[in-house]
């Protein structure tokens, strides 16, 4: 399974990142307006590049240093969805389960710190094993150390480009988990920071066809039929 929008949300970090970017950009440029950075958000997430071919302020210095201070505080943003740290522990009681995801080292303190280290086995994380997703080795590096055939491998994720491609090109059946917003904004963040990345997050997340399960949460998995796909 995935981290970031299946046991704990991805958008507090990521609002953080943003408006501490933000806010180092201005202090290096004053001129820097929040019409600016706003565009230059929208480019990034969409892929686009600028018109005069710059890289934008989330590629510059203080990108890079706004997410060192996110990083720092990583625990302190981390917000469970709700329900997903139970459900991490009873799948773990009635299958083996891994964690699958591109995330920093700190993912794993919190992982550590909410008690989920030993019922995950192996926890996969970009950072370590180098290579990321949509790269299907990283997930291949799961079915090797599981020691599973790929058809008794339900991946769970919630992302169709991250998660459900790179299953299906290994031959593994995959569950969407839906996006929610029903995290906390971290302090200080601009509402126009916010209106904007949400906007595009839910293109990121956009879920896929109807031919792959969905699920509100890793909560509503455990309760369902659905585990039978990896079980099998």
């Amino acid at each position: 399974m995935d981290v970031g929008g299946v046991i704990y949300f991805d958008e507090p970090f990521e609002l953080a990142w943003l408006q501490g970017t933000f806010d180092l950009a201005v202090a290096a440029d004053p001129g820097v307006t929040l019409r600016d950075f706003v565009e230059d958000t929208e480019r990034f997430y969409l892929g686009g590049a600028a018109p005069d071919g710059r890289p934008g302020l989330l590629a510059s210095a203080a990108a890079d240093a706004s997410w060192a201070r996110v990083r720092r505080a990583w625990r302190e943003l981390a917000q469970e969805i709700p329900g997903s740290v139970g459900a991490v522990r009873a799948l773990a009681l009635e299958l083996p389960t891994a964690v699958v995801a591109n995330q920093p080292p700190e993912c794993a303190d919190v992982l550590a710190d909410w008690g989920l280290t030993d019922s995950l086995a192996p926890v996969v994380l970009d950072c370590f094993e180098g290579v990321a997703k949509p790269d299907p080795r990283l997930l291949g590096i799961a079915l090797a150390r599981l020691d599973v055939p790929p058809d008794r491998l339900l991946v769970v994720g919630n992302r169709v480009d991250h998660d459900v491609t790179p299953a299906r090109s290994l031959g593994c059946p995959a569950v969407f988990v839906l996006a929610r917003d029903d995290y906390r904004v971290p302090p200080g963040v601009h509402p126009d920071i916010t209106r904007a990345y949400r906007a595009l997050r839910q293109v990121r997340t956009a879920p896929p066809g109807d031919d792959v399960p969905r699920v509100a949460s890793l909560a509503e998995l455990v309760a369902s039929p659905l585990l039978r796909l990896g079980a099998t």
